[in-house]
């Protein structure tokens, strides 16, 4: 009886241990995460001040910054997985089963660093950027906006999807594909894969998102995923394609060897400074 007792005992003894270590993990990595955040706003703030960018601008791209570094969110995947989900006190979907903000879409996006949300990058790009665009307006800017936007599925629903509104599309100097120096924090990139071209009509609904993927130029080289929210260098971050199903696939049916040069920046969006 004493034994299993001592058996119990130090059962529970360890268990304590290990939730305690887990808890103390938990808690350095987000201290880490904090630390960390202020640091990536000086290389960003650094990198505008080099640009010449105004004061204005520079405030508006390193709230870009932030909100990537800050929006709960996760990629909700169509081949199985967690579904696209928002919070239903702050948004309702329409007929077609699209997300759109229920009350003043201010409040409705500001939840998205609230509550955590299933969104595709696309979607949660743009809300990215107009979250940075509210926390910067005034309530002339605040109410114009939520006018604009109200009733929306967003950014699909807007007249070319927020491009002269909310969002500037930039365009390589030179040819289709954009260098890696030709970025400001701030600036929403995106990668193409060229290899969801290859696949057939039933694999590319199976693998829908994968046709590309945004993300956002933090500064210093790298950029940073909405979903994972931690900075990796642009050549490290094609590296990630490569375990993309849909490009294994490809891959494995034609004899393919992919490379991270394959996934080019054919895409960048900016916001738009408001007067």
């Amino acid at each position: 009886m004493l034994t299993s007792q001592l058996r119990r005992a130090s059962c529970l003894f360890l268990v304590a241990i290990i939730v305690a270590a887990n808890s103390t993990r938990a808690e350095q990595a987000e201290e880490s995460n904090k630390t960390s955040l202020p640091q990536l706003l000086k290389v960003a703030r650094e990198e505008l001040q080099a640009a010449k960018l105004s004061e204005r601008e520079i405030q508006l791209r390193l709230r870009v910054v932030e909100n990537v570094a800050t929006v709960k969110a996760y990629f909700p995947h169509a081949d199985g997985g967690r579904p696209e989900m928002r919070n239903l006190k702050y948004w309702t979907e329409n007929d077609e089963g699209s997300y759109i903000p229920r009350g003043k879409p201010s409040d409705s996006i500001k939840d998205l660093w609230q509550t955590t949300s299933g969104i595709r990058c696309r979607k949660l790009s743009s809300l990215v950027m107009l979250k940075s665009l509210i926390d910067v307006a005034d309530s002339k800017q605040l109410s114009k906006m939520d006018e604009l936007l109200s009733g929306k599925v967003i950014p699909n629903d807007l007249p070319q999807q927020g491009i002269g509104t909310f969002f500037d599309r930039a365009h390589p100097k030179n040819g289709r594909v954009f260098q890696n120096d030709e970025f400001l924090p701030g600036d929403n990139v995106w990668f193409e894969n060229p290899y969801f071209a290859k696949l057939s009509n039933k694999q590319q609904s199976r693998y829908l998102g994968q046709e590309g993927h945004h993300v956002f130029y933090i500064g210093g080289g790298q950029v940073m995923d909405m979903y994972a929210r931690s900075p990796v260098a642009i050549e490290d971050f094609r590296r990630t394609f490569l375990r993309w199903r849909s490009v294994i696939i490809v891959a494995e049916d034609e004899h393919l060897e992919p490379k991270p040069d394959d996934f080019q920046i054919k895409g960048n969006r900016r916001v738009i400074l408001k007067d």
